[in-house]
């Protein structure tokens, strides 16, 4: 069995933080004021909405990681994404709204990476599913049975 992470139902709780909370959440990681703003316009979208979310081991529990969302926030989603896409050091959609709409509708856009959401700023409604770790196999109860003999080839003679 492969490793599951734990995926949960959560509400998102990010809106109504200024920029100075936010700077202050964000110092030192060479960020304009242009990036809080983004930050600020993405937190407002995300705001609110029910999401699944995974947790997972490798970064021992530390923050949700965004698992999938109803079709119906979709929308909404689109925008919160593109905003966090502003600030991400590698975006192709800097500025530009229209292209990254485009590729979403079309079903083309590909993450730069997973989007990570702070323990404080998420409510667990439900747990859809546990974590399970990988489960090696259990040691067989008696050795597999081999034929250790040779077997006599019929209709062949040495010479």
């Amino acid at each position: 069995m492969t490793y599951q992470p734990k995926v949960v139902r959560c509400r998102l709780k990010m809106g109504g933080k200024s920029i100075e909370e936010i700077r202050a959440r964000y110092t030192g990681q060479g960020m304009t004021y242009r990036d809080f703003e983004d930050i600020q316009r993405a937190n407002e979208q995300f705001d609110g909405l029910v999401v699944l979310l995974s947790l997972w081991d490798w970064d021992n529990y530390e923050s949700y990681h965004l698992h999938n969302w109803e079709p119906t926030d979709d929308e909404r989603m689109m925008k919160a994404i593109y905003y966090s896409e502003q600030v991400h050091p590698y975006t192709i959609y800097k500025n530009d709204f229209e292209r990254f709409r485009l590729d979403w509708k079309a079903g083309n856009y590909e993450p730069p990476g997973v989007l990570n959401f702070d323990p404080a700023d998420v409510e667990e409604i439900e747990v859809i599913c546990e974590e399970v770790k990988r489960q090696e196999a259990p040691p067989p109860s008696s050795p597999p049975r081999h034929s250790r003999g040779k077997k006599k080839r019929k209709g062949r003679k040495k010479k």
